[in-house]
């Protein structure tokens, strides 16, 4: 027999107060290890659990207040209130209400992420195609105080995906559903939709459910009124395949459309030849589709709470080469006065820039926080125009101590002949952080010239190369076509160049799914010297 609504409603208080503790934990662990917490969105899925959370505590305290009164009217002493029906109705509302609970969706999104996932993005995200496409949620410029700015923004929101999870730092998106069986069928009846094993095998669209399944498959995009009409026979699940190709395929994540995976946990695949016909449809779409209770297990055994939010953290660095190369603007801020010094303050003498990066560096410290972890335990190396540059603008601005660093950082002057464990040691004396035994310094310098020409000779890099090379500076030339050249990741903070490259490398792909352009990591921050001041010590 089903549970009493006491009994259901209490442990649906009980299991969603549960989760909400387990997104709490995440929360707490992002604002531990990350330096910017925020990262990682998982406030839309919190606030949906907290909202649920409250109208079930609501829902548990009429189920008891119902079985109180019930309980008071079989003693003689109380009794029921019919103005609000009947005491069998009201228990049926509640229980309906309880048994529509969506707590059960919430706890697969979390059971699949914590079972499946790594390198959480979000929880809950938006992607659009057509206008604005490849943006996530309110990014896709469809916002406007007027009212063309409204209609845009509904017109594009008909054009979009709403996304569970978000992982592998990007690259997968999961769609979660937890329709049943009796559902679907239900659904597929009602739609007119019948698998037919002949029509399968040799893809003849002879009825019309399925020609309309076959004419969203075709990928036509129209949106005109025949569009519409097809929506209102279309399968749900079908229909999300369709929206989450047509956003992956408008999206770039490092050069690749991310990967797509659908969970639908209540369905067992062979059970029904209708629904194993509609699940071919969806895989179709290049969508990789589990069903199943076994979609909330880990491949790799069950792991402890605690390795399972460390497994969905954010994995940046996982697919650094050995050896990085450096560009100016970070071994700018590997030397800089205001990465290495705790008590500097904003003053009016320093510029606004100065001033906001300081306030910055005191809440979250580049070096220890983004820098390091990045880079230590690399190999580092850094074009000779990069070590050029940066030392003419620590000659001309640096500092006594910037101009140290430098020294250091190349193994250049008295410092030619240190090995790593004594340049740690001299830039520990100028740093107020601890400075990290494995990084590799010094950072050596390379020629990249000999190493581009060679791969253009060779026809290592994609002709598109020659599209990018006339946008950049002689330095970032150097820079961003040697990573590439020599098949290193560049790191940077220079995030406008970098979305420069990116941008023509997706104009002139055409039909190259596998175009890539340079391996770059963009260090969220940039630091600037802090510049020669009269009575500085």
């Amino acid at each position: 027999p089903p549970p009493s609504n006491r009994t259901l409603s209490a442990s649906l208080v009980t299991r969603c107060r549960t989760l909400l503790s387990d997104l709490d934990a995440l929360q707490s662990l992002l604002a531990q290890t990350q330096r910017n917490p925020q990262i990682v969105e998982v406030r839309s899925l919190r606030s949906s659990v907290l909202s649920e959370l409250r109208t079930l505590e609501k829902l548990d305290a009429q189920v008891q207040e119902v079985e109180a009164a019930a309980a008071a009217a079989a003693e003689g002493s109380g009794t029921f209130d019919d103005d609000i029906g009947t005491r069998d109705e009201v228990r049926s509302r509640l229980g309906h209400a309880l048994r529509s609970s969506n707590l059960p969706f919430y706890e697969a999104v979390w059971a699949i992420a914590r079972g499946s996932c790594s390198g959480l993005v979000a929880f809950g995200k938006r992607f659009y195609w057509g206008s604005g496409a490849g943006d996530g949620e309110g990014k896709d410029g469809a916002t406007g105080k007027g009212g063309m700015g409204k209609k845009r923004a509904s017109r594009d929101k008909k054009k979009s995906v709403f996304v569970d999870i978000v992982a592998d730092d990007g690259e997968e998106w999961v769609k979660v559903s937890t329709i049943s069986e009796t559902r679907l069928l239900f659904e597929m009846a009602k739609k007119g939709w019948e698998a037919d094993g002949s029509e399968d095998e040799d893809g003849d669209a002879g009825g019309q459910p399925r020609t309309v399944l076959r004419n969203y498959a075709s990928g036509d995009g129209g949106e005109g009124e025949g569009d519409e009409d097809d929506d209102d026979d279309e399968i749900e699940l079908v229909k999300l395949a369709r929206d989450m190709r047509k956003a992956a395929d408008v999206t770039r994540v490092r050069y690749k459309t991310p990967r797509l995976r659908f969970v639908i946990p209540k369905i067992e695949e062979g059970s029904s030849s209708e629904i194993d016909g509609l699940l071919k449809i969806i895989r179709g779409y290049g969508i990789d589709v589990s069903c199943g209770g076994n979609v909330y297990s880990s491949s790799q055994g069950e792991p402890t709470q605690a390795e399972t939010l460390v497994r969905l953290l954010p994995k940046p660095f996982k697919r650094f080469t050995p050896t990085l190369n450096v560009d100016c603007t970070l071994l700018l801020a590997a030397v800089s006065d205001l990465s290495h010094y705790k008590d500097i303050a904003p003053s009016p003498v320093h510029h606004t820039a100065i001033n906001r990066q300081i306030d910055i560096e005191h809440t979250r410290p580049l070096l220890p926080t983004e820098l390091w972890p990045a880079v230590v335990g690399h190999d580092l190396v850094c074009t000779k125009e990069a070590a050029q540059r940066m030392q003419e603008i620590v000659n001309i601005i640096g500092t006594e101590t910037e101009n140290q660093r430098m020294r250091i950082l190349l193994g250049e002057g008295s410092f030619g002949d240190c090995n790593r464990e004594e340049l740690i040691q001299a830039y520990q004396k100028l740093s107020d952080y601890e400075i990290p035994a494995d990084w590799k310094l010094p950072v050596m310098t390379v020629d990249a010239a000999p190493i581009i020409a060679s791969a253009k000779n060779l026809a290592k890099l994609p002709p598109v190369y020659e599209k990018i090379e006339k946008v950049l500076s002689d330095i970032n030339h150097s820079v961003f076509l040697y990573g590439w050249a020599a098949g290193v990741v560049t790191i940077s903070s220079n995030r406008t160049v970098v979305k420069q490259i990116e941008s023509i490398v997706e104009k002139n792909r055409g039909t190259d799914d596998s175009l890539e352009g340079p391996a770059i990591w963009v260090c969220d921050t940039a630091r600037s010297l802090i510049g020669k001041e009269k009575g500085r010590k």
